[in-house]
């Protein structure tokens, strides 16, 4: 696999990249009737992926009160959902159905399954490669990662990894964000 990076040494680069630049790598967003994020920071949230990205073959995204739902079908079966929250402070929330459910897989297992899923999404083109800059600080910080808790990448980025049920397969979450975030995976 290319390993595809940016220089972490930047402690704002990774997040103004990720949380940012990414929210508004596709087209347009939906119009809406009144802009319940007029007073945020960043505005509304903006769709990351569209159907012109290599190996999508369907692609929605809703704008809703308080968040963003984007969903995303790949070429090869794999779903994922990704949930936009936040005014001030962004949470993105990547959510990754799995065939198999792999019960009694060790923490180890989510770990290496979220950074391989990340490099995955950093080679669908240019506007992704920063999704294998998250995969490389997922896999330099994975000794100190537990499921469930937030783990700071580098200042004032975190990520948290969860594992859970979705139907007959597993539930692949993982979570970007500016400041630590609580558990909001559900099985």
């Amino acid at each position: 696999m290319q390993n595809l990076t940016i220089s972490l040494k930047s402690p704002l680069l990774l997040l103004c990249l990720a949380l940012l630049g990414l929210t508004s790598c596709a087209d347009e967003t939906p119009a809406t009737t009144a802009d319940p994020f007029a007073d945020c920071r960043y505005g509304a949230p903006k769709p990351i992926f569209n159907e012109q990205v290599r190996s999508i073959i369907q692609h929605n995204f809703r704008l809703e009160e308080d968040r963003a739902v984007e969903t995303v079908s790949f070429d090869d079966g794999l779903q994922l959902s990704i949930l936009q929250t936040g005014c001030d402070y962004i949470n993105q929330e990547f959510r990754f159905n799995l065939t198999n459910p792999y019960p009694g897989a060790p923490a180890s297992f989510w770990i290496q399954e979220a950074i391989n899923h990340f490099y995955r999404l950093g080679q669908l083109g240019s506007a992704y490669v920063i999704y294998a800059s998250v995969a490389d600080a997922l896999n330099q910080k994975s000794g100190r990662i537990s499921l469930g808790q937030s783990t700071e990448l580098q200042s004032g980025f975190y990520a948290r990894i969860e594992d859970g049920k979705s139907g007959n397969g597993g539930l692949l979450v993982i979570t970007l964000s500016e400041q630590p975030s609580g558990s909001v995976a559900s099985n």
